[in-house]
Formats: C-alpha cells, sequence, structure tokens
C-alpha cells in the first residue's frame, strides 16, 4: 500500500508521502494489488485523484493541538471511498480496514460523536483533558459549548470510575 497526498498544485504523477501521520492533509490509500496504476487528473489548476477510482480517502485536518475556547482541541479525521465501480477485491479491503479500526480504535458514545471510533492515543489524550471536535472546527455557539461540556463531564465520570 501506498500512502499520497490526493491533491497536488504541481504533479499528476503519484509521489509516496513519507510519515503522513506527522502533517494533516487530504490522503490516498493506494493497493497496487488492486489497483495497479494511478495517476491524478487535472481540475482546473489542481490535479487530484478521481473519487470513483478504487482507493481510499483518509482526511484529517492535522496532528497540531489548537486550543478551541481555551481548551486544546482535536478535529475528527475520516476514512471513506466511493464504490461507483463494483470492485469485489476492493470492497475486501476496504472492509478489513473498516474491521481493524473497529478491532483497534474505541468508541465512546458520551464523547458525542455517536459513529465514530477514537484511536487510543487520541482517547488517552482526551481522557487527560483533551477536547474531540467533530471534522471542523465549531463556532463558539452554545450548542457547540454545550457538546464540550458534555465531554468534559463524562472525562470527570470516567476518572471517578
Amino acid at each position: 500500500m501506498i500512502v499520497t497526498e490526493w491533491h497536488s498544485s504541481e504533479l499528476a504523477e503519484i509521489q509516496e508521502v513519507n510519515r503522513p501521520w506527522e502533517r494533516g492533509g487530504h490522503y490516498c490509500l493506494w493497493n497496487q494489488a488492486i489497483l495497479p496504476a494511478l495517476t491524478r487528473k487535472t481540475t482546473g489548476k489542481y490535479f487530484n485523484i478521481d473519487f470513483s477510482a478504487p482507493v481510499i480517502q483518509f482526511v484529517y485536518e492535522s496532528p497540531v493541538l489548537k486550543p478551541w475556547n481555551g481548551q486544546p482541541a482535536l478535529t475528527q479525521g475520516r476514512v471513506w471511498a466511493s464504490f461507483e465501480t463494483e470492485n469485489k477485491a476492493f470492497e475486501k479491503w476496504y472492509n478489513a480496514v473498516v474491521r481493524w479500526i473497529r478491532k483497534n480504535f474505541i468508541r465512546d458514545l458520551a464523547v458525542g460523536h455517536d459513529r465514530d471510533s477514537i484511536g487510543p492515543a487520541a482517547y488517552e489524550w482526551f481522557r487527560t483533558g483533551g477536547l474531540l471536535l467533530p471534522n471542523f472546527r465549531p463556532p463558539l455557539t452554545e450548542a457547540w459549548l454545550a457538546s464540550a461540556s458534555v465531554q468534559n463531564q463524562h472525562r470527570t465520570d470516567l476518572a471517578h470510575n
């Protein structure tokens, strides 16, 4: 498997990204056994992977902690794929990735992201005071402040159990 950037302002050719976890981005997980060749297509001034290709998107804003309302916060990442074209090998690979995430990540409905899984390191960071945001930095509204308050109360409850 190769990890490459989804978008490029300079290259249609695919270049492997080393240590992508050290910086945020919009990545493509490419399994060469399923798709032997991959290139980006020009879309205006950028080159992009075709969304319908049998590849997995992995997106996360940044591993850098930025405060939200004075509290250290991380935004959620996303793993996604299109199944526009039937491809049993791709479907099997994607399902294996999903099973691995479900087995190795944590689901904590009280955190407020009811359909999402949290990586073990991010969950431990949450338990020690971090705030887990959706895949964007929400505005400081009453509803979002209430969501953060629920997380903070849940963390307190976890510490006492």
